[in-house]
């Protein structure tokens, strides 16, 4: 499965949530993950391909969602909104621990969807 996450300059956000994913599904091996932004500065830039590769793009905000319908509508039902208000600088504590329990449930659902799929 391959999970895109995206924030706005892919600096805090996406990037922190690509690395808790990582830990958190570190012994499985069964995502890859990436994370970009949206912002023309953005560190790491939303593309057509990433949104192509992804299975899944979770979002920070709604408004990222929205750029996702606007810019890609065949892919806009691949988005998940994380609710992660742009308040947080790289590495700060509150972050991790305000995503922590957002890639949990996140997990849960890819794990739903996986196992869903597998049996059909």
């Amino acid at each position: 499965m391959n999970v895109l996450f995206v924030c706005t300059e892919n600096v805090a956000r996406s990037p922190m949530a690509e690395s808790l994913l990582g830990e958190m599904l570190r012994t499985q091996g069964q995502c890859d993950v990436r994370s970009v932004g949206t912002a023309a500065a953005a560190c790491r830039r939303l593309t057509t391909r990433d949104v192509v590769w992804a299975d899944v793009v979770a979002v920070m905000e709604e408004k990222h969602r929205a750029l996702l319908e606007a810019h890609w509508p065949n892919h806009a039902g691949k988005a998940v909104v994380l609710g992660v208000e742009d308040d947080y600088d790289p590495d700060e504590p509150e972050l991790r621990a305000v995503l922590a329990p957002k890639i949990r449930e996140l997990i849960a659902r890819l794990e739903a969807r996986t196992e869903s799929t597998a049996t059909r």
